[in-house]
């Protein structure tokens, strides 16, 4: 039997981001639950998400982000982090989201770096 495909990326464009600005929006928004390193029990450690397979992490994901069958690109990122909920229904990820496309490159561009 063939490997599941995951879903169809988003068709959004993600304009293009800075990386310093990101860091401050991850402070500001994402620190308080999440690490970029280590051990968290909170949420997911984020260092090394682009690329990487949604609820792979050693943390208690929600079966709707397990069975997703995403893979965090800057597409996905981008469409999650407006409004996580509505791309995952079911997500444990109490977070309203970034509303501004700006801040989303921004974070993603962070995200990417790290």
């Amino acid at each position: 039997m063939p490997p599941k495909k995951g879903p169809k990326e988003p068709e959004v464009n993600v304009p293009e981001g800075d990386a310093s600005a990101g860091r401050d929006i991850f402070d500001a928004n994402c620190s308080a639950c999440h690490a970029i390193e280590g051990d968290s029990t909170a949420a997911p450690v984020l260092g090394g998400i682009v690329g990487r397979k949604a609820g792979a992490e050693k943390f208690a994901y929600s079966k709707s982000m397990k069975n997703s069958g995403i893979v965090w690109t800057d597409k996905h990122l981008f469409a999650f982090l407006k409004n996580p909920s509505k791309h995952v229904s079911g997500t444990k990820m109490a977070f309203a989201g970034l509303p501004a496309d700006k801040d989303r490159a921004d974070l993603i561009a962070y995200l990417k770096s790290v």
